[in-house]
């Protein structure tokens, strides 16, 4: 398996992007445990050199055989605890050894727990991947059946060695009782389940930036296709997190200076189905309007359908092309067929 098969489909629900976060782990003589959230590619500063070693971009504990610790204790692997920056049910995860060469665990192992607040001692943990083999230098991508959903995972490895990056490709699982009666949210943030469903181009950066909670940090922090040279225009199709109405929208061009779309306009439509196809009839929300560089642009009383319509599916159109920092979809959602 391939980490693209859950990529399109799924959120990485541990990434430090979303709140994910390392809390502990067994032993990270070599490299801190922090490191398995970042977004960012692993990468490898050949011949440089720390206190402890060659200093590696992931987690990596000593060779078990040298640690009186691990004789005591009867354990045959190294662990680490991690909170979900988003808690839901998981389909997938990367445990990615990229740089691990002669360094990397034989096996691994990942289980689940659900906590309410901060996680105890006595937290009941489930299997989610059986102990399966690893390869080194390599993304080790796993399908998951037991989806419980999960606010915790716990890492294993066996019996010691270093892991890249985690990635848990999930759904997350918005929870009704956090929000009041009439709470308008971003129906399209990723906090919330929205996902981009498919794009027509993301030469320079993924569309799934767009729905990220945060403000973006830099240009390659949003969505950025090339440059047409055709009489088309780019596009993009979110899934809202959650069935809604449509009463103020943002358009953020933040860093994008020179390549920003000269116009924008915005389609929703409400199906059943996951996945829009050539049949979905869209209806527009926002007509074709001009944007500038580096500006947050609000709308309301440009939106064009009622205030009661819902939608499950937006579809935002730049003309021709460039870069969008942010897209919000401000409404309220529909919370009959939510968790």
């Amino acid at each position: 398996m391939r980490p693209e098969d859950f990529q399109r489909d799924f959120t990485d629900l541990v990434s430090e992007r979303v709140g994910g976060k390392a809390l502990a782990c067994s032993d990270q003589w070599f490299a801190e445990c922090t490191n398995l959230v970042k977004h960012e590619e692993p990468i490898f500063k050949k011949g440089h050199f720390i206190a402890t070693g060659q200093w590696m971009d992931g987690w990596e504990s000593r060779r078990s055989f040298g640690r009186r610790a691990r004789a005591k204790s009867d354990l045959d692997h190294d662990w680490c605890v991690l909170r979900l920056g988003i808690a839901g049910e998981l389909h997938g995860i990367d445990i990615e050894t990229t740089h691990f060469t002669g360094n990397a665990p034989l096996f691994a192992a990942v289980e689940g727990a659900w906590a309410i607040g901060a996680l105890d001692e006595d937290a009941e943990w489930f299997e989610l991947l059986p102990k399966s083999p690893t390869e080194a230098d390599s993304h080790n991508v796993f399908a998951i059946h037991e989806q419980r959903p999960c606010t915790h995972i716990r890492l294993k490895i066996y019996p010691d060695g270093g892991v890249a990056r985690l990635r848990t490709w999930g759904r997350p699982l918005p929870r009704r009782e956090h929000y009041v009666p009439g709470e308008i949210l971003d129906l399209a943030s990723v906090v919330l389940g929205g996902h981009v469903q498919q794009c027509s181009d993301m030469f320079y950066s993924s569309p799934n930036n767009l729905l990220m909670p945060y403000v973006g940090t830099n240009m390659g922090d949003g969505w950025e296709t090339k440059r047409r040279r055709d009489e088309d225009n780019d596009w993009c199709i979110v899934q809202l997190g959650l069935k809604g109405t449509i009463r103020k929208v943002l358009i953020d061009t933040a860093h994008y200076l020179g390549n920003y779309p000269d116009h924008f306009s915005l389609e929703a439509a409400s199906i059943n189905e996951h996945y829009t196809d050539s049949n979905t009839e869209w209806v527009k929300v926002i007509d074709k309007t001009p944007l500038q560089a580096d500006l947050i642009h609000l709308f309301i009383d440009e939106i064009l359908v009622r205030p009661q319509q819902q939608f499950t599916h937006v579809r935002l159109n730049i003309f021709p092309d460039g870069g969008i920092s942010r897209l919000r979809i401000i409404g309220e959602p529909d919370w009959t067929d939510a968790s």
